[in-house]
């Protein structure tokens, strides 16, 4: 399926695609809207060009959000810590 002359290079996909183009993307489409919208892409440059953008965003996103939930637990005081930074605050407020 050729929907259009266009070489791909477009950000835009078509309008009529864009929230389920997204929803494919982002895993929440149903199956029936995931096989369309996948369908549609494999035969229009620019749904595809989108489709593939979008979800590698959403990929480098959801690694992104990984690595900084790590470094947090790792920055996290233990119950013990905590304690002690406490019993300072008390300290000081006295």
């Amino acid at each position: 399926m050729n929907f259009h002359k266009d070489t791909g290079d477009s950000l835009e996909p078509c309008k009529h695609m864009e929230g389920m183009l997204n929803r494919t993307a982002d895993g929440t489409a149903p199956k029936l809207m995931k096989w369309y919208a996948e369908s549609h892409a494999a035969g229009c440059p620019r749904c595809g060009t989108f489709l593939k953008r979008v979800t590698t965003l959403i990929g480098e996103l959801h690694d992104i959000k990984s690595e900084n939930l790590e470094s947090v637990e790792a920055e996290r005081l233990s119950p013990a810590h905590w304690q002690s930074v406490e019993a300072g605050w008390s300290e000081a407020e006295k």
